[in-house]
């Protein structure tokens, strides 16, 4: 079924491909340079959710093919369509790789919440019910974070308290 979507709901469905991109390879990278007394959870937790946010990519962007648009896939269209910052350098401790990933959970949901709103009023339950499911997986990772910074965590501060917790690459700034 080939449908004539608005420019705007395709926007938001852009968006929400590329946040997805950009926060997983986030996770990733905190996967692989995380290190501390909390390592073997947090490196098993960003993993997961690396998982988790990595399969909501091809939904969001086979939608965009539905309503008879292109998908993105370059990582200049990345740049383009993402709302979440690139991040210039990796976190100084494992409390702010969690506090990142939260924040930047904290933002796709809204604009899921947005794209939602705006598929409804374009009358396109099918873009409403995708945008719903993803906001969900977006929650519970968002909660299992906030969980881990908010519970009495004396390792998780530990880590943060700790020298030499992470190893920072050198990151090259985007254009």
């Amino acid at each position: 079924m080939t449908q004539t979507a608005k420019p705007d709901l395709i926007d938001h469905l852009r968006r929400e491909q590329a946040n997805a991109v950009r926060l997983y390879l986030q996770y990733k990278g905190y996967h692989w340079n995380v290190a501390g007394p909390l390592f073997h959870d947090l490196h098993l937790m960003f993993d997961a959710h690396a998982t988790q946010v990595f399969e909501t990519i091809d939904p969001l962007a086979e939608r965009q093919r539905m309503l008879g648009a292109t998908a993105g896939y370059t990582l200049e269209d990345v740049r383009a369509a993402a709302s979440l910052p690139e991040e210039a350098a990796l976190p100084a401790s494992p409390r702010e790789m969690i506090e990142r990933l939260r924040e930047a959970h904290r933002e796709i949901i809204l604009g899921l919440k947005r794209g939602f709103d705006r598929a409804d009023e374009d009358g396109d339950p099918g873009t409403a019910d995708l945008f719903a499911k993803i906001v969900q997986e977006h929650e519970k990772m968002e909660w299992f974070l906030r969980e881990t910074l908010e519970g009495p965590s004396t390792l998780l501060d530990a880590a943060a308290a700790s020298t030499g917790a992470v190893r920072a690459p050198t990151v090259r700034p985007s254009p």
